[in-house]
């Protein structure tokens, strides 16, 4: 049997032999190779480049059989008819091409399309090609004539993989959004929805007995279902990027996946249909926060339940009231004594909320366009907030018509607002731009305390030092302090490249006792900083651990306020996960407590010693997980 893989700079094609895993062939070439495909009796593979090269290669040899010219863009997918007598090619040009796969004559070139064409399949009997589009349609067309036929116009997003079923039934189609559909073959009505994924879907490829359906995603996640029904049986978490592509071995016993991150892996497939239940622990919450007093967790969902559990155990209590009108909440943030909700809406109004009762609280009527994100101060009288144009508006809980603008947008003033905090006393409010620029107000009388430029890097987010006398800055590469007593950043603490963020999802925070930072990026990382003595009495920050063992991007992270080296997170998957941290002479270690709606567990660094009896294959298991095996002597 015989596998492919793309050379990491995309400008090779390898072919191994899959019972022993030895390289058999590598093909170079001068353009980076985006898609690939095996003719049906293995014994040819077609190429496709960025520039729209298509390239034959002799699987046995490894010599070069045709080239062909399939468009002027990328050829993003390629698939061989069940005969082998056909390759089609899909473009980012908008086209559709049916090659001759003897002679390399182009036969066709189909035009319908308006947008990116990103996956393309023949059906099982070869009659019909299949075309998946950036312009939300799915397309017909005979593979003999090269006549439209039906159209599918789901309008649910790009379409960027597409798969048919063995037996004709199914044609499957991965989103933008991350959801894969599944429609009818011959009406085209909807079938199951596979929501599982929390990015772009990249590939997805049909078992042999057409039981399963395996998918990857920009998420980093390969995930199996059942195809009868659209359940998730098993997520594979282990790739460190983004997943491009997905494919069942003929036995249907194996998954392979590929990865940005340089890697094929080999998963078992588990279709046992079974899973671990954690019955009476809190659900998963898209928002957590602690109690003043650190005994219990807050959290809402995606439903907007609001829910009280057990911060030590994570046992739940029942759910004390829901919030109305989802889709209107555009953030949503607690008080500090969490007895109220803040949301921030896309009509320009923040709502607040009783948290007990659910109850509807004044409406702070003001911005004119709708409300990115809001604060409230450590003392509750006040609520910082600020919209997509710019402005921020500061509004006094005593009396909830007073308000004031302190920052006015529209005209590009200075940049995009990334961040703002209150300081932990309450007396200023400190807000960060993209470009660089912090400013800090006094709240009680609006005036502007401070402005400066304090870094060309992009900010994308800030947080105050427990005694309010120092701001931790969060650019894309770095963490960057401020002593507000000083005209510049003392520190700056360079973030390991894996953990490295994008200006989406950025969060930074002390732990209450001062000694601990964490900062989270775009990248399903917790980084976390260590305030160590130097000497006398000089401390300086330090880089103590990564947490690299989330499965969906990190939205909130809070520290307990009474145990001050434990934390909690929630993720876009919903999941939470508490966490202790503990420090030794020097060596930093972390420990999770608890967690709840995890899709699977993740390990980093794990070295087992004294490990008896592995054979190859879970050595090789072990090792795709980042695990170290030191067997034992004897």
């Amino acid at each position: 049997m015989l596998g492919v893989a793309l050379w990491a700079d995309g400008l090779g094609v390898v072919i191994y032999d899959t019972s022993t895993w030895q390289r058999i062939h590598l093909a170079t070439t001068t353009e980076r190779v985006r898609s690939l495909a095996f003719s049906p009796n293995g014994q040819r593979i077609v190429s496709g480049a960025e520039n729209g090269v298509i390239r034959l290669w002799d699987c046995t040899s490894g010599e070069q059989l045709l080239v062909m010219n399939g468009g002027i863009d990328t050829i993003s997918s390629l698939a061989y008819s069940p005969c082998g007598n056909r390759i089609a090619s899909a473009c980012s040009d908008n086209t559709v091409r049916l090659w001759n796969s003897e002679t390399g004559v182009c036969m066709f070139v189909l035009e319908e399309h308006t947008e990116k064409v990103l996956s393309v399949k023949f059906t099982p009997d070869g009659r019909q090609l299949v075309s998946g589009s950036w312009d939300e349609t799915i397309r017909f067309w005979d593979s003999e004539t090269g006549k439209p036929g039906n159209i599918l116009k789901p309008l649910l997003g790009w379409i960027y993989s597409l798969a048919c079923s063995p037996k004709g039934q199914w044609i499957a189609s991965g989103h933008y959004g991350g959801d894969v559909w599944l429609w009818d073959m011959v009406s085209g009505s909807r079938g199951p929805v596979l929501q599982g994924h929390t990015d772009l879907v990249t590939g997805i490829a049909f078992s042999p007995d057409d039981q399963l359906i395996a998918s990857s995603s920009r998420d980093r996640r390969v995930m199996l279902w059942d195809a009868s029904t659209g359940d998730c049986i098993s997520t594979y978490d282990g790739h460190l990027h983004p997943v491009w592509d997905v494919a069942f071995s003929p036995d249907g016993l194996t998954i392979a996946s590929g990865s940005d991150d340089e890697t094929v892996r080999l998963w078992k497939v588990n279709s046992s249909r079974s899973g671990i239940a954690i019955q009476n622990q809190i659900d998963g919450a898209l928002l957590v926060a602690y109690s003043p007093d650190g005994l219990s967790v807050l959290s809402i969902d995606s439903h907007l339940n609001i829910r009280q559990g057990d911060a030590t155990t994570g046992l739940r209590g029942s759910v004390s009231c829901e919030l109305p009108d989802m889709e209107s909440f555009k953030c949503l943030t607690f008080s500090t004594d969490v007895d109220q909700i803040a949301t921030g809406c896309e009509d320009g109004a923040v709502r607040l909320w009783d948290r007990k009762t659910g109850a509807a609280g004044p409406v702070l009527e003001g911005h004119l366009s709708e409300v990115y994100d809001m604060t409230y101060s450590t003392c509750g009288r006040w609520i910082a907030s600020y919209d997509v144009d710019g402005f921020v508006r500061l509004w006094d809980l005593r009396d909830t018509k007073q308000q004031c603008v302190l920052v006015k947008g529209g005209g590009g003033e200075i940049d995009w607002i990334s961040d703002l905090k209150f300081s932990p006393t309450g007396d200023q409010l400190a807000i960060c731009w993209m470009n660089g620029i912090v400013r800090l107000f006094d709240p009680e009388t609006r005036a502007l305390l401070m402005s400066k430029k304090l870094t060309e890097d992009r900010i994308l987010a800030l947080g105050y030092s427990p005694n309010g006398q120092q701001l931790a800055l969060s650019t894309e590469t770095s963490i960057a302090f401020w002593d507000l007593e000083s005209d510049e950043c003392d520190l700056k603490l360079r973030v390991p490249p894996i953990c490295q963020q994008d200006d989406s999802d950025h969060i930074v925070t002390y732990s209450p006792c001062g000694q601990f930072l964490a900062s989270t990026g775009a990248d399903y990382n917790v980084n976390l900083w260590h305030r160590r003595l130097v000497e006398g009495d000089t401390y300086t920050w330090c880089h103590a651990i990564s947490l690299g063992v989330f499965s969906a991007k990190l939205i909130s992270l809070s520290w307990n306020p009474v145990v001050p080296a434990e934390f909690i997170t929630s993720c876009r998957d919903e999941a939470l996960q508490v966490w202790r941290v503990s420090s030794d002479k020097g060596t930093v270690a972390v420990k999770m407590l608890w967690g709840t709606n995890l899709r699977s567990l993740c390990t980093a660094g794990v070295v087992l010693d004294g490990a008896t009896g592995l054979i190859p294959i879970h050595r090789k298991l072990l090792a795709q997980r980042m695990t170290v095996v030191r067997q034992k002597s004897t």
